[in-house]
């Protein structure tokens, strides 16, 4: 059953298990120099820490390196959300994580594509007059699909096709 709004939020334990993945990627000292130097003070919103983090990351490995450390991100949070369910659970926990987590209402699987549905950055990608998927941040979303339907569909990767702005969903297309 798809869940009609975003449950989760992104807070301090979301925000954690993100850092250390991206630990594991670029390294401790990186991090904290992403950290640092972050544009946010005070009580701020979860997807803003995220949102800042990213665009931090493009600013110190430059946009392809943030784009594809994002996307290893998003594929080593979906191995681990699958090594926490049976494979038989993986089709609903890739439905429902990001709801989960906090950041979209739920991706929408079908036989080759797959949709991300109500993301939580977008508002922010508008504001700054950003594309879909023209930032570091939605390349987590795309990894985190792309390693699920690796394992579960054995496709060799995805590719992001457009957004339907109506509706509030970005397509990915299986690659077999």
């Amino acid at each position: 059953m798809a869940t009609q709004q975003i449950k989760g939020v992104i807070d301090e334990k979301v925000i954690n298990l993100l850092i250390n993945l991206v630990q594991d990627i670029i390294g401790d000292k990186a991090v904290k120099i992403a950290l640092k130097n972050m544009n946010v003070s005070g009580k701020v919103e979860g997807r803003k820490i995220i949102f800042a983090f990213s665009d931090q990351m493009q600013k110190m490995l430059g946009r392809n390196g943030a784009f594809a450390s994002m996307r290893q991100v998003g594929r080593e949070l979906a191995k681990f959300m699958m090594k926490q369910y049976p494979r038989e659970e993986w089709e609903i926990v890739l439905e429902n994580a990001l709801n989960d987590f906090g950041f979209a209402r739920r991706i929408d699987k079908h036989k080759d594509k797959a949709f991300i549905c109500n993301c939580v950055f977008y508002e922010i990608l508008e504001k700054n007059n950003l594309a879909p998927v023209s930032h570091a941040v939605c390349w987590a979303g795309w990894g985190f699909i792309e390693g699920f339907v690796k394992e579960i569909e054995g496709a060799k990767g995805i590719k992001w096709v457009s957004r339907d702005y109506e509706n509030e969903m970005c397509r990915f297309d299986f690659i077999k």
